[in-house]
């Protein structure tokens, strides 16, 4: 198939974006990116090196300016890569927009995930950050060079049999998730995604389009089967029937299916362990802990409301369209970042990569295999086409049945010939049990085929609710309001300090009783933790049992040797008991 082709198909499910209001990034050409960036080098351990200057890049140039290394330690950056803040902080990009003010991420998740959320914050002080400014700097940039008013996709089409994929991808030139919208981290340069799922299986006349089936939009807390939507799914909004329409979080830049709020938590991957240990522990005191997937984690809010600026087919505005693919000279040779490289440990305030790779050079699962990244493979694009996986399934399992029975048969009639006149102890009847193993797996496996073949029933097939195959379903959050939603607000501002002075009392050496202060402190925080949660019960009741399970422990340790001794003499009498009783009845 050639780009007119590929086109056509993009063009024939292109998605409708629409933004939350108060968004401050949107899709911009790669190109007027590249032709306005500078190229830097960042060896380990040493400052970064400019490369080539601001203007002396093109798009065709890139992948070449990489070199052979296919610039692993390059960055393009259209702010700079040097050190210190950029002097443009004046520009208000820092604040949420006041119609963004009324959900309260700290207020929707535990005391333990607010007190990994400061942990996270004071890190930034430590870590690689894009430096003060960075925001503003990036949003003149896009206004006097990129063309905003103009956005764009990068459509690439991969035939994988029997799916046709669609992905489009679109490039924003920063990524003010942080500083302006409450999120977890910030980056010079994003690339996000759609991608589209077009049923292959069929013969399609001329002017005829394969028809879709599933579609998977950016998301940062799904993976495998949870990313992807049916086409009658309905939670997906469809233009004229073909254009999914994806509500983009703001500053994130993620995709949503329904407009609203999202509370996502983020693990980060080197804090694994810990964040698990932490999760056990919540459950264990915490009963509003299991109401909620996310429970601990870095938590932000997800605004994606579709409130404002609105691109694509039945929108006010509409896409340009630029065909990519695997042959894509800038796609497929410059592995180097797209964004200011802060080297930051845990990844989240680094430049992205471009579409085909992941930051270590690696290509993206997305990329390289898009059906097994969605979980796909393992799915039949049409019921007609599952009846005819299911009718070549049989067939084949016929045909193995006649070989087993074939097989069963010779071996049956070798092992009788083979044993005929023998002693059944002699050693040439003993060296034939590998033959009989052998006869008995054959046996177990026509056994197996022939269930197999007893449950499949070739009749209609039975079409699965659209949400069968969701673990977990990506809901907006609800809105705390009233009276408790207000205490729920300012709980969660105050909460984590206290927290930090009960710490503070369990250390200090100037406070008399200050551990066992620190500990009253605590069980006070769970008490109204609970109560503004409507929980007080739930965790006093499992304070109680903690509190008996603590003293439990205390008698065993200094009354230990009593009930280890008594348990001992217990175990000898009941074995000598046994033992007599079998000698008397020999």
């Amino acid at each position: 198939m050639g780009t007119e082709d590929d086109l056509r198909l993009l063009r024939a499910y292109e998605p409708a974006a629409r933004f939350t209001q108060g968004e401050y990034f949107f899709p911009v050409s790669a190109e007027r990116y590249v032709n306005r960036a500078g190229l830097w080098r960042l060896e380990a351990g040493e400052s970064p090196v400019q490369q080539v200057a601001p203007g002396g890049l093109t798009l065709d140039g890139l992948a070449g300016a990489g070199g052979p290394a296919q610039g692993l330690q390059l960055s393009l950056s259209g702010i700079g890569n040097g050190h210190g803040r950029l002097g443009t902080a004046h520009i208000p990009l820092r604040e949420r927009p006041a119609h963004l003010r009324r959900s309260s991420r700290l207020a929707s998740v535990g005391l333990m995930a607010r007190f990994i959320d400061t942990a996270n914050r004071i890190s930034l002080l430590f870590r690689g950050r894009v430096p003060g400014g960075s925001a503003a700097h990036s949003f003149l940039l896009q206004r006097d060079h990129l063309e905003p008013e103009r956005p764009i996709y990068y459509g690439r089409v991969l035939r994988d049999d029997p799916w046709i994929v669609c992905q489009y991808w679109y490039f924003y030139s920063f990524n003010n998730w942080r500083s302006a919208f409450g999120g977890v981290n910030e980056h010079e340069a994003d690339w996000e995604q759609v991608t589209i799922y077009l049923d292959g299986t069929g013969e399609t006349g001329p002017g005829e389009l394969p028809p879709p089936r599933w579609v998977v939009f950016s998301a940062h807390d799904e993976i495998g089967d949870d990313l992807r939507r049916r086409w009658d799914d309905p939670d997906l909004t469809l233009v004229d029937g073909r254009h999914p329409v994806v509500y983009v979080g703001a500053g994130s830049h993620s995709g949503a299916y329904l407009p609203g709020d999202y509370l996502i938590t983020v693990r980060p991957p080197s804090l694994r362990g810990v964040v698990g240990a932490l999760r056990w522990s919540a459950r264990l005191f915490a009963p509003w802990a299991a109401e909620s997937r996310q429970g601990v984690g870095i938590p932000y809010v997800d605004y994606a409301r579709g409130d404002g600026r609105a691109v694509g087919p039945g929108q006010p505005e509409a896409w340009r369209a630029v065909v990519i693919g695997d042959d894509t000279d800038w796609v497929r040779d410059f592995r180097g970042l797209w964004g200011r490289d802060t080297r930051d440990r845990l990844g989240g305030e680094r430049g992205p990569a471009g579409p085909r790779y992941e930051r270590d050079g690696t290509a993206r699962q997305s990329w390289a295999d898009p059906v097994g990244w969605a979980g796909l493979a393992k799915v039949a694009p049409s019921p007609e086409a599952e009846r005819a996986l299911v009718e070549q399934r049989r067939r084949e399992n016929d045909d193995r049945l006649v070989a087993l029975d074939t097989e069963i048969t010779r071996v049956k009639r070798e092992l009788a010939l083979a044993a005929a006149g023998l002693p059944v102890a002699s050693p040439e009847v003993r060296a034939l049990h590998q033959e009989e193993r052998r006869l008995l797996g054959l046996r177990m496996e026509r056994t197996r085929l022939a269930d197999e073949q007893a449950r499949t029933v070739m009749a209609e097939t039975v079409t699965q609710p659209p949400h069968a195959h969701l673990m977990h379903r990506r809901l907006p959050m609800e809105a705390a309001i009233g009276f408790r939603g207000r205490l729920r607000s300012w709980w969660a501002v105050l909460s984590t300090p206290l927290i930090l002075v009960a710490g503070g009392l369990a250390i200090s050496p100037l406070a008399t009783g200050g551990f066992d202060l620190a500990v009253v402190w605590l069980l006070g925080l769970l008490c109204v933790e609970g109560l503004v949660r409507g929980k007080f019960l739930a965790v006093l009741l499992r304070l109680l049992l903690a509190a008996a399970a603590i003293a439990l422990m205390v008698v065993l340790w200094f009354e230990g040797r009593y009930i280890v001794a008594f348990v001992l003499f217990a175990a000898a009498a009941g074995v000598l008991l046994v033992n007599v009783r079998e000698a008397w009845r020999r």
